[in-house]
């Protein structure tokens, strides 16, 4: 979350205006490269189960698997470190820390933010339990889901390296709401095969529907992020990447109660994951109120900057 928090005002203060959307693209397809190889190192490791080195054996159980995966990740210190962000932006700050005393624009904060509430409680009622619903309703077992999901992020890191040519060509309405409403489409049909997971052609259909869906639903990220932070505007922009990314953790602690919950009343999964698909239906209305607005102020700056040019020419 602190990760997140400090990338996007990075990504965006260190390029330009024509290649933010290529920036935020190859941080999201990172992400995703390292799903590919985390999903692989999981899945190989738990192939092998032992090992044994200078007669000592060595059992490849979760554990030993977090504990091989953290440490790879402690390597990312070493670069880390070299970062030399040279800004004089940054030396005019006050203090240089944080604070909500500073004059935030609060009204845009908060419109940018609302679609994003809304996704990331539905995300949370069904990404972290994809793999439950696999294993309980069709018996995927957890290396056969981390090869699943290593083939999905190949494909959302592919699609997410076409999303600058999308949004330059087709603008934020293609790159976000038409992207986003396939994939809440299906995600309908993968949570339908609840219905009929007994046919033999159902794990077919959901396997099919979620490689798809996943994606469509992570292309719309990076697109959303530049959306945001050229909505709010540069002074907002680390209050912004800072609640989007406390949004994220905060929304899927309360939707894993509401799952829990649910799972209580003895709700399905396919009736969870539809309230989800409700949840990212409104998220996308919302969307396509921002994505208006946002062209509408761009229509307005652009009539007033001619306008300012002939000004001063005077």
């Amino acid at each position: 979350m602190v990760m997140r928090v400090c990338s996007l005002p990075f990504i965006i203060r260190n390029t330009t205006s024509q290649n933010s959307t290529e920036s935020l693209s190859l941080s999201a397809s990172t992400w995703s490269l390292a799903t590919i190889f985390s999903g692989l190192i999981i899945s190989g490791l738990d192939w092998i189960a032992n090992i044994e080195i200078f007669e000592r054996s060595f059992f490849f159980d979760e554990y030993s698997i977090l504990w091989i995966i953290t440490i790879i990740g402690l390597v990312s210190f070493s670069f880390a470190i070299k970062i030399n962000e040279n800004d004089d932006e940054l030396s005019q700050k006050q203090s240089g820390i944080f604070s909500l005393r500073q004059n935030y624009d609060w009204n845009l904060i908060f419109r940018a933010i609302s679609p994003l509430i809304l996704i990331s409680i539905g995300a949370g009622l069904t990404i972290p339990f994809v793999n439950l619903f696999f294993n309980s309703i069709f018996n995927l077992s957890s290396s056969d889901f981390s090869l699943l999901g290593s083939f999905t992020a190949l494909l959302v890191f592919i699609f997410s390296l076409l999303v600058p040519t999308l949004r330059k060509k087709y603008g934020y309405w293609a790159t976000i709401v038409l992207n986003q409403s396939l994939a809440i489409v299906f995600l309908i049909i993968m949570a339908t095969t609840e219905l009929y997971a007994a046919s033999s052609y159902a794990i077919i259909i959901a396997i099919s529907a979620y490689i798809l869906r996943q994606p469509l639903m992570h292309m719309a990220h990076p697109a959303s992020n530049e959306l945001m932070m050229n909505y709010v505007g540069k002074k907002n922009q680390e209050l912004i990447s800072a609640l989007s990314s406390s949004l994220w953790s905060a929304s899927w602690f309360i939707s894993a109660k509401i799952f829990e919950w649910l799972r209580i009343l003895e709700f399905q999964y396919f009736e969870i994951f539809l309230i989800t698909a409700a949840l990212y239906i409104m998220g996308v209305v919302l969307f396509g109120f921002l994505i208006s607005q946002y062209e509408k102020n761009n229509r307005k700056s652009n009539q007033i900057l001619p306008i300012a040019d002939e000004l001063s020419i005077d």
